[in-house]
């Protein structure tokens, strides 16, 4: 049960870094607005940051990976146990970088949520990225129908609830790394692993609340 105590602690603790979070996000865009003179769309200014949050979060993510795979790969020093404590760390460091991830997204898209809906949200879509039913969320909108009752019913049960919920399903996957323990190999698996994975979530909470995006008129832009 720790694991899911403390998973509850990550989103209670990113919760108290919203208004920072916030602050930081709007710079960035006031600053890339500035940048190019207010000539941007805002919805060009969306994706440009967006892209810039979802890169900084996957390479900060990927050094985690790389930093907590160490000890596993080396000789005598490699254990089961520090495959143990080097997953649960670089898992919940990952996590928490995810789901903040997701509340600078939600601002980089001008969306407007009460703190509670957008830590359902979040959590959502932590939980639900990587999944079966995420690989057949094709469009925009079976993904926001998805999340939304996924973030509904979490709102219902209680945050703390939803986050053991989740915890139960998420953690034991991700901590079933059992290529730590490969010499050499442990090191830039843990990278690429973490990277894929944190850029995965960061696509699907772009999708998620960039909904009023007109597809045809993103796919110029990110054509350019």
């Amino acid at each position: 049960m720790e694991h899911i105590d403390w998973f509850d602690k990550i989103l209670t603790v990113s919760g108290t870094y919203l208004p920072t979070i916030r602050q930081e996000v709007k710079e960035m865009i006031n600053e890339y607005d500035l940048a190019h003179g207010g000539t941007k769309p805002h919805k060009y200014i969306a994706y440009a940051i967006g892209s810039k949050l979802i890169r900084n979060a996957a390479i900060k993510a990927g050094g985690i990976g790389g930093l907590t795979s160490v000890p596993a790969t080396l000789p005598v020093v490699g254990s089961f146990g520090t495959v143990v404590i080097g997953g649960a760390v670089d898992l919940a460091l990952v996590l928490r970088m995810q789901i903040e991830l997701c509340y600078a997204l939600s601002v980089a898209y001008d969306v407007h949520m009460d703190d509670d809906e957008l830590k359902a949200a979040a959590l959502a879509l932590v939980g639900f990225s990587g999944s079966a039913a995420a690989a057949k969320a094709a469009t925009a909108g079976v993904l926001r129908k998805t999340v939304d009752a996924l973030a509904s019913d979490y709102i219902k049960t209680g945050l703390a609830r939803a986050t053991a919920e989740v915890a139960e399903k998420l953690v034991p996957r991700l901590l079933s790394k059992w290529y730590r323990f490969i010499p050499l190999l442990g090191i830039p698996l843990g990278i690429s692993v973490n990277v894929a994975t944190t850029m995965m979530i960061g696509n699907q909470a772009r999708k998620y609340f960039s909904t009023w995006v007109d597809d045809d008129e993103l796919g110029r832009y990110e054509s350019e």
